[in-house]
């Protein structure tokens, strides 16, 4: 009896010193700030970047100047580069420009993700998929005015991840479809992911947008 009990003693003081092993964990990577996209912008340039500002910042030549549209003065930052980035200042078309309405990116190779990997080219189907299967809506790729553009995650994964990001998904192509259904599609002012005839058609993210509150 007393060996027996010596034999369990010793046992369970030799699993006592072994050490434990521990779980890894695995960290997530890092995204660049100079690439990231969040609440704050789009890599370095800030939603509370005024004019003046980002021409201390980047330099007169990296700005190009277009002409302003319905929402305000229009300019680029680096364009024709993969880094372009599109600037809205908000109902502003005079000087002093001081207040972003939004910041945008739309490269096909466009380097800017935000911390969990959005980023422009991402399917529908992937959106989708990362919204918790929840539907997109968004403006009808007929739409006169700010056509694909994404108008809400309905309460989705991605409204809560990333309540700043936004932007507009492109129509890529498409299998045949019925007429009929395809006529009805056309003049449809707001559609949403979940419907049918998206199943036939190859529809992206074609550009992020960080819009200011």
């Amino acid at each position: 009896m007393r060996k027996t009990f010596l034999f369990i003693f010793l046992v369970s003081l030799f699993a006592c010193q072994q050490p434990s092993k521990k779980k890894k964990v695995v960290e997530k990577p890092q995204v660049d700030a100079k690439i990231l996209v969040s609440c704050e912008g789009i890599g370095d340039v800030k939603l509370t970047d005024t004019y003046p500002e980002l021409k201390k910042k980047f330099g007169r030549d990296a700005i190009t100047e277009h002409e302003n549209n319905v929402e305000g003065k229009f300019l680029s930052l680096w364009e024709g580069k993969p880094k372009q980035v599109n600037i809205i200042f908000q109902h502003e078309k005079d000087a002093p420009f001081k207040r972003i309405k939004y910041i945008e990116t739309g490269a096909s190779d466009s380097p800017y993700m935000t911390s969990d990997s959005l980023r422009v080219g991402l399917s529908l189907k992937d959106l989708v998929r990362r919204n918790g299967f929840m539907p997109l809506t968004f403006n009808n790729f007929y739409g006169e005015v700010e056509s694909g553009l994404i108008i809400s995650f309905n309460n989705g994964d991605l409204s809560r991840t990333n309540s700043c990001f936004g932007g507009k998904l492109e129509w890529v192509s498409q299998e045949n479809i019925y007429k009929d259904a395809y006529d009805a599609f056309k003049k449809r002012k707001v559609v949403e992911s979940s419907d049918d005839i998206f199943n036939r058609m190859e529809v992206m993210l074609g550009s992020i947008r960080v819009t200011a509150k």
